[in-house]
């Protein structure tokens, strides 16, 4: 059962922080660091990668769906959104504190995490059509687009987004 595999996620946060903090204070010390903005395109893309794995899942299945795929793309999905994961949400945190009038800094902060629980609200609402789905394929295509889509949108805004953050906090 797939609700078996909800603490992956959680091991991969444990396993996966430290390293990408080495990958980020390594580039930071070579002055290479992405910056914030940056990092949120690439969590988009990434996140469009993890349900990429899902797609390939599917494939590795009949047509019918009668039989169970490998468990082993749950892994590959969850270690792929993890990684996701840890480039936006503590740097989106930190980003919504920096950015914030001081008076409207818990406002925001609530904000961010409203946002977060429409967009699972978006994705309860979205898995309830699995079964309209006759193609499973297209479901996880529609992630993959949308996540992409978001990250082009942050990339096609970068310049901007990169000067806002300058602006109001000193560093990109």
């Amino acid at each position: 059962n797939t609700e078996l595999f909800q603490s992956i996620n959680p091991l991969f946060i444990i396993i996966l922080t430290p390293i990408i903090v080495f990958i980020f204070s390594f580039l930071r010390r070579r002055k290479k660091e992405p910056s914030t903005a940056t990092k949120f395109g690439l969590a988009l893309f990434i996140s469009g990668l993890s349900a990429l794995v899902m797609v390939f899942a599917i494939m590795s299945v009949n047509s019918v769906y009668l039989e169970k795929t490998s468990p082993y793309w749950l892994w590959g999905t969850y270690f792929v959104f993890t990684i996701s994961e840890l480039l936006l949400s503590p740097i989106g945190l930190s980003l919504v504190s920096k950015l914030a009038p001081a008076r409207l800094t818990a406002l925001m902060m609530g904000g961010w995490f409203l946002s977060t629980s429409i967009g699972g609200k978006i994705a309860g609402v979205m898995t309830s059509f699995w079964d309209d789905f006759t193609d499973k394929k297209i479901f996880f295509l529609i992630l993959v687009a949308s996540a992409f889509m978001g990250g082009i949108l942050i990339f096609s805004r970068l310049k901007s987004l990169n000067k806002i953050v300058k602006d109001k906090t000193g560093s990109a």
